[in-house]
């Protein structure tokens, strides 16, 4: 018989909705007839201490930020070196003769409207398949077809390899005028593109309601801190389920294009947009599959170092193939920004290769099998799926601030004390609330979003079945 899991996750269909809040009714689930008991609660299926980034990365990774408005913004500068791309294949002609050229869109410029190209008359500009250089005659800034007339600084041809044609696709390079003369004078200005990158706070909200009676009537059940009183359990639950909503509109954002509300773009569809992706196959993680992946964060300028976000059948997949190549203890438990005992704690281990420093972690966010109780039958978009997070901060375009690469971005009322991010109308706290009916409202609210600063040093590692 082949190795199956017989019986997986359990515990569907999670909490109870009490669309009318909580009453006497409740109790009819337990029984108090039993003389032999223990007053606790255990949590049948364990905590969420998995469940959180902001605590697995910690505040190296991920700052809390506030926000006046709701709509707020930071700015990012682009490559600070130019390149093009050839649009179509033009014969070379002789030796040293000049040769037009047409840059392709939308490679070849830095705005949508295709106006914006980074080369300039009298640049030297390098083929990336010979590494000839040529000089830039002209510029004809035709939308969305620029075209470049380049004299070769040597008795060769413009061309591709060693061919007599220059080739739709061939790389064109430039760091700048290398063959000015004593007798040059001023010429155009370059300069990085800078990007402003906008995000809305979305608004979440928790409400407990329980009736006088309910509230009332002491159980046997310590719900905590020698409370015996069932809505302490719900707004204890209700205070966990908040900062989970939390952690999942921030990583996984609200789409709100066909709403009247306003939500926020999230961690992962950011990345997604600007960050990089290698896919590997499921239970057959390679060492090149690895390498592929450093390959784009170094293209990309990531750091040094990188945590992984990761469900746990890649971190598997990943275990399976160090451990396997490196038997003698290679694969060390390191520390991440606090005490070793603490990475090992929240399940970090270490791995360096290509002048990288990877640092794993299980991250039950990937997971419903842990969160939910179930396994998908109809596909799961987050199976065997991982992110690299970059470790450290970066400096803000802008400012020249620095920043982690990942916040938290809270609106905050201005009635609030300020260390707070979640709260009721009752400046920052729980509090039950007494209104004509006879019953108390706990209310929560937070306005949360995330930002993403430099998302393209961020890359995701996803698996894939085949």
């Amino acid at each position: 018989m082949p190795s199956a899991i017989v019986k997986g996750a359990t515990g569907q269909p999670g909490p109870v909705a009490y669309s009318t809040g909580l009453t006497t009714g409740v109790f009819n689930d337990l029984n108090f007839v039993i003389p032999d008991y223990i007053p606790g609660l255990v949590a049948k299926y364990g905590n969420s201490s998995y469940l959180l980034a902001s605590e697995i990365l910690g505040n190296t990774n991920i700052e809390q930020v506030n926000t006046s408005t709701q709509t707020y913004s930071h700015f990012e500068k682009g490559r600070p070196y130019g390149s093009g791309i050839v649009a179509a294949t033009v014969a070379s002609g002789a030796a040293g003769s000049n040769v037009t050229v047409t840059l392709k869109a939308p490679d070849s410029y830095n705005n949508a409207a295709f106006t914006q190209s980074p080369f300039l008359v009298n640049q030297t500009v390098k083929i990336r398949s010979n590494g000839r250089k040529c000089q830039v005659v002209t510029v004809t800034p035709t939308q969305g077809a620029f075209t470049l007339v380049l004299k070769p600084l040597g008795n060769y041809q413009v061309a591709t390899g060693t061919g007599s044609s220059i080739l739709q696709g061939e790389g064109l390079e430039t760091f700048g005028n290398q063959l000015a003369g004593e007798a040059s004078d001023s010429q155009g200005t370059q300069q990085q593109k800078l990007y402003r990158y906008d995000n809305t706070a979305t608004v979440l909200r928790a409400s407990v309601k329980a009736s006088d009676l309910a509230g009332m009537n002491k159980t046997q059940i310590d719900f905590g801190n020698n409370e015996f009183y069932l809505p302490t359990l719900a707004v204890k639950e209700m205070n966990m389920q908040m900062i989970v909503n939390i952690e999942d509109a921030v990583m996984e954002g609200v789409p709100y294009s066909n709403t009247t509300n306003t939500g926020t773009v999230g961690v992962m569809p950011d990345v997604t947009n600007r960050g990089g992706e290698v896919d590997y196959v499921v239970r057959n993680f390679q060492i090149w599959d690895f390498q592929n992946f450093t390959n784009v964060l170094d293209a990309n300028g990531g750091p040094r170092e990188y945590h992984f976000l990761q469900a746990l059948t890649q971190r598997q997949d990943i275990n399976n193939l160090l451990f396997g190549i490196y038997r003698n203890g290679a694969i060390s438990y390191a520390s991440v920004g606090f005490s070793q005992e603490a990475a090992v704690t929240y399940g970090f281990s270490g791995f360096s290769t290509d002048t990288f420093d990877f640092h794993f972690h299980r991250y039950k966010g990937f997971t419903p099998q842990s969160i939910f109780g179930y396994t998908p039958s109809q596909g799961d978009y987050r199976a065997d799926f991982g992110l690299g997070v970059p470790q450290g901060d970066t400096v803000d375009a802008k400012d020249n601030t620095t920043r982690p690469y990942l916040q938290w971005v809270y609106q905050q009322n201005p009635d609030i004390p300020a260390g707070l991010r979640i709260y009721s109308w009752d400046l920052g706290y729980t509090k039950n609330t007494k209104t004509t009916v006879a019953a108390n409202f706990y209310e929560e609210i937070a306005y949360v979003g995330s930002r993403v600063i430099a998302a393209e040093q961020f890359n995701v590692l996803k698996g894939l079945q085949v």
